[in-house]
């Protein structure tokens, strides 16, 4: 398993130079550390788990948000057995999402497996940005805390969401 810690640090608990220093200066946090030392105990009793790039934890207002490559998170949302197990291990709530993709993809990420019909962006005054995102009416049966959801955009990649439901039957 790829982590933003080196594995040997990652099992052991104990963060070399090269790691203390990445924590020091920032590019890593208190947080990638944590989970990766907890997901480097789970990848040792699964392989699935073994194979998967880690690339940045980060708590949000009493959940963690665990980012992965693509067909990791893939992989984790058609196994319910596999992330739940993740989150077991981490001990709270865990929002698997994609990193290195667009803006739209990652708000589609984190709405799955809510349908998003459209995402607008808006440009206000004074350099601001709004993001508009139409999920579909049904939706609303699927157990997503819309407010959660907005603290977790703006904190992992300085959204600020505007969240509509629509149906997305045609009409004749």
């Amino acid at each position: 398993m790829k982590t933003p810690i080196c594995s040997f640090d990652a099992k052991s608990g104990v963060l070399c130079r090269k790691c203390e220093a990445k924590l020091k200066s920032g590019s890593i946090t208190q947080d990638d550390v944590d989970a990766a030392q907890k997901l480097i105990g789970l990848a040792d009793r699964n392989q699935d788990i073994n194979k998967f790039t880690f690339i940045r934890g980060t708590k949000v207002h009493g959940d963690l948000v665990l980012e992965f490559r693509g067909p990791d998170v893939s992989l984790l949302r058609s196994n319910k057995e596999l992330a739940s197990k993740i989150e077991k291990e981490m001990g709270q709530k865990v929002w698997f999402v994609e990193t290195e993709v667009s803006d739209r993809r990652f708000i589609e990420s984190l709405f799955h497996p809510a349908k998003v019909l459209s995402v607008n962006f808006f440009w206000l005054p004074e350099a601001n940005k709004l993001t508009k995102v139409i999920v579909a009416d049904d939706a609303k049966n699927v157990p997503v805390n819309i407010e959660k959801l907005e603290k977790i955009a703006k904190a992992i990649r300085n959204i600020e969401l505007l969240v509509e439901f629509k149906s997305n039957q045609k009409r004749i």
